[in-house]
């Protein structure tokens, strides 16, 4: 993902992402890169931000991934909070 797209994903002002970019640079410097003549920032950069420095995007795409497990174990057929029925 480019730099300058960062500010959208995580909603945070351009200067925020700046700051948090030299934090994450001073980890792994390989996490950015120049594609195309413009930074751009790898998966595991992307990873590596979203943990340590905008947690509550982290926060938000577990909660999407275990949404999209629930359903794909509901849509299989398996009993789905069962444990709230042996009270």
């Amino acid at each position: 993902m480019y730099v300058y797209e960062l500010d959208e994903y995580f909603k945070r002002k351009a200067e925020t992402i700046r700051k948090a970019i030299l934090k994450m640079l001073k980890v792994n410097k390989t996490y950015r890169f120049i594609d195309n003549g413009k930074y751009k920032i790898s998966k595991e950069g992307i990873k590596w931000l979203c943990k340590n420095c905008f947690k509550y995007k982290y926060l938000e795409l577990l909660e999407k991934y275990k949404m999209e497990l629930t359903e794909k174990y509901i849509e299989a057929g398996y009993p789905y909070d069962i444990f709230l029925f042996n009270k």
